[in-house]
């Protein structure tokens, strides 16, 4: 039978060696642990990484809405400056047929002023509209918008300016009323007026200063300080009596300011009082219909053939009448910039700064 002999030294000694081994082993699992610890305090969070593209992620491209569908439709702009509501619903009208003739939507925007329409054709907001004929030069400067016809009215699609003088100021006539034609060039019918006084309409008038002033200035012929009198009628009024202008420039071609019955009422000899010294050629444009640049051929040409088809019946034209401002347009005829180079010319001569003519 076994048993165990008490040794006093047994239970002083391999208590305490005990203790140590503990200690020993608490010391070196708590270094490992705070090891532990520190290193994924440093790791990178697995929300922070950032996964590999692969081939099968993608980028959504957003959907272009074609012009000219519902949710992007062509806009004609049209200038009104009382804000006709007759011109309105007209012009909206004429954008309806135009509309079911080419399948494409049109829309219509009204603008009192010409500057407030040019601005949104520049922004490329308006895509079709008329534009006078300065107008246009200054438009087609900025690169937004190209003539697709140009307006026939009154029976002609071209204009121009007449030279005139009171039959008692001793000047020569050198145009023939009952041929219509110039008998002597302008070098050497307009000399006669160096150092004379004119009477212009306005600093912004084609056919009142423009064209006539350019033929001026090609032939080198100076001349007194001007009086702008402001209108057509006013030119021959202040010829008719006398001591303001030597001599004065109006519209021609188109008509003749000297047969308006605004004239006639109450100075009924004024054909034979105010003669015709020399008529400039027709070269300024009426108002002419433009697109903005760039618009597709086909839309083009399809937008083109309607708006010529309205010009063939006479609510066609009534109704092209009414989006022109209510400017009367008897046809339509197609033309490229080339139509403009006469007035162009003319404005390059006198070295005009166009900013301030956008609306003529």
């Amino acid at each position: 039978m076994f048993s165990e002999e008490y040794n006093p030294l047994t239970y002083k000694i391999f208590p305490k060696v005990a203790i140590q081994v503990v200690l020993t082993l608490s010391i070196i699992l708590s270094s490992i642990s705070g090891c532990q610890s520190s290193a994924d305090q440093n790791a990178t969070p697995p929300s922070s990484i950032t996964p590999t593209p692969t081939e099968y992620q993608f980028t959504a491209t957003p959907t272009v809405v074609p012009i000219g569908s519902p949710g992007n439709p062509l806009v004609f702009g049209i200038v009104s400056e009382l804000n006709d509501p007759r011109i309105a619903t007209s012009s909206i009208t004429l954008a309806n047929q135009i509309a079911d003739a080419t399948g494409y939507t049109l829309t219509t925007k009204i603008f009192t002023n010409y500057r407030d329409l040019i601005k949104e054709l520049e922004s490329g907001k308006i895509h079709i509209t008329w534009l006078p004929p300065l107008t246009y030069l200054y438009a087609r400067k900025k690169g937004i918008a190209d003539v697709v016809f140009i307006s026939n009215r009154f029976g002609v699609y071209f204009y121009g300016a007449q030279f005139l003088a009171n039959v008692s100021s001793g000047f020569t006539p050198y145009y023939d009323p009952q041929k219509g034609v110039n008998t002597a060039e302008a070098s050497v019918a307009l000399k006669q007026l160096t150092n004379r006084r004119p009477c212009w309409v306005e600093p912004q008038s084609a056919s009142g200063y423009i064209i006539a002033a350019s033929q001026l200035a090609k032939n080198k012929i100076p001349t007194l300080e001007p009086a702008f009198v402001q209108s057509h009628t006013a030119v021959i009024r202040a010829l008719y009596i006398k001591g303001i202008c030597d001599f004065g420039v109006t519209f021609s071609i188109s008509g003749d300011p000297r047969t308006s019955s605004a004239i006639t009422q109450d100075l009924p000899d004024v054909l034979l009082r105010i003669v015709i010294l020399w008529r400039t050629e027709p070269v300024i444009p009426n108002i002419s219909l433009v697109f903005i640049p760039g618009m597709q051929a086909q839309m083009y040409r399809e937008l083109a053939n309607a708006f010529q088809e309205q010009a063939k019946t006479a609510n066609g034209r009534n109704l092209l009448t009414a989006s022109a401002g209510g400017l009367q347009i008897d046809d339509l005829r197609r033309a490229d910039d080339t139509a403009y180079d006469g007035i162009r010319s003319a404005v390059d001569e006198l070295q005009l700064d166009l900013a301030p003519m956008i609306g003529k």
